[in-house]
């Protein structure tokens, strides 16, 4: 089995074990096509490592937990899965990490399936990778810190429309 199949075994395995555990959840699938590092770099990763986790995290004043990321726009952190983490673990410690706060997860709010392609070789099989945001929520005396990115919590209502975007890999 080459890269490419061992890449999209991976990501069928997860994606089974999140639907058993969680029920089914939305599955978007995108294609990006990278220069030869980029490539052989996702090609050469190993199963846990061609994964990125974060969690919708809410508190008990229904607010969302949001950190200034690396392209200056507010979202729910996240961030790469490390080998023998699994999605959740990593998920959570992405969180912890980013702003101080420890969450629980309760369910699965959005999976991507990134076809990552050879730009100078259309031949070459694509490898896949894995983005997840989990739903998840904090405990009532949790307080923001912020580490490298500026952190906050934001009113969520009804009316709010947080775009769940694609989490960068």
């Amino acid at each position: 089995m080459n890269e490419a199949e061992r890449s999209e075994q991976w990501v069928t395995d997860q994606l089974d074990r999140l639907e058993e555990v969680y029920g089914s959840a939305p599955v978007h699938q995108l294609g990006w096509t990278v220069p030869p590092t980029r490539y052989e770099r996702a090609a050469d990763a190993d199963g846990i490592e061609r994964a990125v986790a974060g969690v919708h995290v809410t508190n008990d004043a229904d607010e969302v937990l949001l950190i200034r990321d690396g392209h200056d726009e507010w979202a729910c952190p996240r961030g790469p899965v490390e080998p023998g983490e699994s999605l959740e673990a990593g998920a959570k410690r992405n969180v912890r990490e980013a702003t101080g706060i420890d969450c629980s997860i309760d369910a699965v709010e959005r999976i991507t399936i990134v076809g990552i392609g050879d730009e100078t070789d259309r031949e070459r099989p694509q490898v896949y990778c894995l983005v997840v945001r989990f739903v998840g929520s904090s405990g009532p005396d949790e307080r923001v810190e912020c580490g490298e990115s500026p952190v906050r919590w934001r009113s969520s209502r009804p009316t709010d429309r947080l775009d769940a975007g694609v989490l960068a890999i």
